[in-house]
């Protein structure tokens, strides 16, 4: 038994990846911790450091981005380190881009206003209630990530000015009509090709093949012959997923849960309120004392929005004569929240309150009374609820006795699967990019693809495939990923070399006709005499149409005929490994007459106006000095 425990105990043990949920303002990320190594450069881009700090937010922030978007598929991919050090390297030059865009225009005096900035930030859906700017939404999201209504504002200001340089270069473009009509034109011509092909396998009889041309082509192809790592595997499978289909709930149950969670359906009651800040981190008399004034000034019946708006810091709610909106219990820190609730009246006004923000005065406007949803009204969602719980502790149960057997008896799986009233399922043969949902996820893959899982020959850990999915694995056989002789792949190596040099046999008799053309002699003749068919296309046009498109893209890099040429030729090496000739007789234009519509104009002048972006991007990296300190990610990292 301690044998077996020993050896068990080689099995991967899974690391937990603890990830910093980032809120995404318009901003590429915001405040976060990375550790110990945030004082140093991953990049130095004309003498200003991009920090490790800067970087893993912002790549952290398209990480989360991408899972969001592709889940399992990005998964996969970040299971490869190439894949990664690509993603991460992307995030870098985007960076780059950014302080290169933000460095120009500070040369330029480029500038926000702040009232610009208190307008976007109120038309900011993050801070949006029902389509409403709510100030508690705001300030609690703010607090959330670490950042202080200044600092947001910095933030967001130094985005602005990167935007206002984009916009300035690629929204200044604009298109003329004559331009469009142009373009148009182009886009509308068409021209009459002829076209003969040389197929490749009318030269394969005049190959000649070695063994010496056999082995070169190996040599210089392997990778073309190589077979991936495979396993095979028994496995034993928990899916909390097939435990709730047996799970019954009844009446009482679901009258137990409504009760005991009779909050859940209730609306909460809801105060709206107005406050004056006066900003102040610490302690500060003189500023209290302004604030008790201006309580005895409200006392006394001054009007509650002019004085907030002559003296709130809190520049926001100022402007709606300092009104919060709708608050409710858990998003005010608690003495601000304890001065609420201890409002009685509609109109109250709250003493002086002092928060880590600075010295509040409240006043209650508004209270909406809460309420309960009826049993029968969610009855169905309870039902599902209690399912789901029931699973889960069952599911939780099996996958601890599944852990504790399969460790304990590490040499099969049949009393495991017994254990848990399963069975030992088989998967065949298969590699990493044969793998098949739901044995896609990365951490199946790397453990059963791991040296440690092959050379010890016991179950696997507990492996997780989603959320209350899991398996133990267990080895049944091991191939290694390795590159098949040149006997075992010789007939296919000899395919490859026959179909290779067929094309270059084809191609060489392509150009030989060719250079019979520059000569001066009858292009035609020429293709007769090589007994090759000649086919027509007559306005054929640039975009789609039955020709093959390697013949219709070769066919409008040609020249125009002229008088003094009148065919152009050229040579199309198509996808089958076939040539063709390719003649152009006649382009024939199609003038554009009709006035273009607005939206064509703005969507032309925009893509130029991108196109014009990018070369000014272009030019700001290669005047800059830009050095990239970026390590390279390794297995090890993922």
């Amino acid at each position: 038994m301690l044998e077996k425990i020993r050896e068990g105990s080689k099995g991967i043990v899974a690391q937990v990846v603890l990830g910093l949920v980032i809120l995404t303002f318009a901003v590429s990320g915001v405040s976060s911790y990375f550790g110990n190594n945030s004082d140093q450069s991953v990049a130095v881009v004309n003498g200003e450091e991009i920090t490790r700090t800067k970087f893993e937010e912002s790549y952290q922030t398209e990480r989360a981005r991408m899972e969001q978007q592709f889940g399992d598929m990005f998964a996969t991919l970040a299971a490869d380190p190439q894949y990664m050090n690509n993603f991460r390297n992307s995030v870098l030059d985007r960076l780059i881009g950014e302080t290169l865009i933000k460095q120009q225009g500070n040369t330029l005096g480029l500038q926000i206003s702040d009232e610009l900035l208190k307008k976007t930030i109120m038309q900011m859906p993050e801070f949006q209630l029902d389509g409403v700017f709510n100030n508690d939404r705001y300030l609690a999201l703010l607090r959330q990530n670490n950042l202080t209504a200044n600092k947001f504002r910095d933030i967001l200001r130094e985005q602005f000015v990167r935007n206002q340089f984009m916009v300035g270069v690629a929204g200044s473009e604009f298109a003329l009509p004559g331009e469009m009509r142009s373009l148009m034109s182009l886009q509308q011509q068409n021209r009459d090709i002829e076209y003969s092909v040389l197929k490749a396998a009318d030269f394969a009889a005049a190959v000649e093949v070695t063994d010496e041309k056999l082995a070169e082509y190996y040599q210089l192809n392997q990778n073309n012959y190589a077979t991936p790592e495979q396993v095979s595997l028994q496995y034993v499978e928990l899916n909390g997923s097939d435990l709730a289909k047996d799970i019954h709930v009844t009446d009482a149950e679901v009258e137990q849960f409504y009760q005991a969670q009779s909050a859940r359906y209730s609306t909460e009651e809801r105060r709206r309120v107005s406050h004056i800040l006066l900003e102040s981190a610490d302690e500060d008399s003189a500023i209290e004392a302004k604030a008790e004034e201006l309580l005895k000034q409200l006392q006394q019946g001054a009007d509650f929005a002019k004085l907030a708006k002559e003296n709130s810091s809190d520049t926001v709610s100022a402007e709606n004569g300092g009104d919060l909106d709708f608050i409710t219990k858990g998003v005010m820190e608690p003495e601000f929240e304890n001065a609420v609730y201890a409002l009685a009246q509609k109109g109250d006004l709250s003493p002086v309150v002092k928060t880590s923000f600075g010295y509040h005065l409240i006043k209650l406007t508004e209270i909406e009374a809460g309420a309960v949803k009826p049993l029968a009204e969610v009855k169905a969602s309870i039902t599902a609820t209690v399912q789901q719980e029931k699973a889960a502790e069952q599911f939780a149960e099996l996958q601890q006795k599944l852990a504790e057997v399969s460790f304990e008896i590490a040499d099969n799986l049949e009393e495991a699967a017994t254990a848990i009233h399963s069975t030992v399922k088989e998967m065949p043969l298969f590699s990493r990019e044969t793998a098949t949902a739901p044995f896609i996820a990365p951490k199946f893959l790397n453990t059963v693809f791991g040296p440690e899982f092959i050379s010890a020959g016991v179950n696997s850990e507990v492996i997780e495939l989603a959320p209350q999915h899991v398996v133990v694995a267990r080895l049944v056989e091991h191939l290694p990923a390795k590159v098949k002789s040149l006997e075992e792949v010789k007939p296919m190596v000899q395919t490859a070399v026959i179909a290779k040099e067929s094309n270059e046999l084809a191609t060489a008799k392509a150009e030989a006709i060719m250079a019979q053309f520059a000569e001066g002699k009858d292009i035609r003749e020429l293709i007769a005499t090589e007994k090759l068919s000649l086919e027509t296309a007559p306005a054929t046009p640039r975009f789609g149409g039955a020709l093959e498109a390697q013949i219709r893209t070769k066919a409008f890099e040609l020249p125009k005929p002229v008088p003094t040429k009148p065919i152009s030729v050229g040579i199309a090496a198509l996808a089958s490994g076939d040539v063709s000739l390719v003649l152009v007789t006649k382009v024939t234009d199609v003038p554009s007459t009709a006035e273009p519509a607005a939206n064509e104009l703005e969507q032309f002048a925009q893509q130029m106006g991108q196109s014009h972006f990018a070369a000014v991007q272009d030019a700001l990296k290669q005047q800059a000095e830009i050095v990239k300190k970026l390590p390279a990610m390794t297995s090890q990292d993922l």
